[in-house]
């Protein structure tokens, strides 16, 4: 169903599916019935990603609107947000974009437990949230409320980048 390489939507109307806990609103839908429901957004999702209580999804941008470039994405957030790993502010359990990675063109993204990182079509590396035992690779502990740009993997060619409970992993061209 979901080829990365032709960004086809999650299924052929970009409907997204959720079911489990929604304690923290990682379901993105205020239904609460048990089983698969959509997912209340109003982007087309091509990618997705899922942490302890929050969720993220690439979505493709509407080319109707004036302002977007043909094949351009963005991400949306929701769900549990206690240490900014939304990456932006506003209501939690509603999918909504991420301001301040705007005109960035993610192409993957993935979700810890209280962090996320998000790789471009440029190669460059975003992180925010929880910043705790240095898990965001920023050689410091702190919390970063938006997306931060991870600027010492420059001269990095960076294949891949994901998540894991309270750590990440970035593997790079040699």
């Amino acid at each position: 169903m979901f080829s990365l390489n032709s960004r086809v939507p999650l299924s052929g109307d970009g409907t997204l599916l959720s079911s489990g806990s929604n304690v923290y609103g990682q379901l993105g839908r205020a239904r609460e019935d048990l089983g698969f429901f959509p997912v209340d957004m109003k982007f087309t999702p091509v990618s997705v990603a899922a942490g302890l209580g929050h969720s993220l999804a690439i979505c493709q941008l509407d080319e109707s609107d004036s302002n977007v470039t043909l094949g351009t994405t963005d991400i949306a957030s929701w769900g549990w947000n206690q240490s900014s790993q939304l990456g932006r502010a506003g209501p939690a359990y509603l999918p909504a974009l991420i301001d301040a990675l705007a005109g960035e063109n993610p192409v993957s993204v993935s979700a810890g437990r209280a962090h996320s990182v998000a790789l471009t079509s440029k190669g460059e590396m975003w992180v925010w949230g929880s910043g705790k035992n240095g898990r965001l690779g920023l050689s410091s502990s702190v919390d970063e409320d938006e997306p931060f740009y991870l600027d010492s993997l420059e001269g990095f060619q960076i294949l891949q980048a994901v998540s894991g409970f309270d750590h990440n992993l970035v593997l790079v061209a040699g």
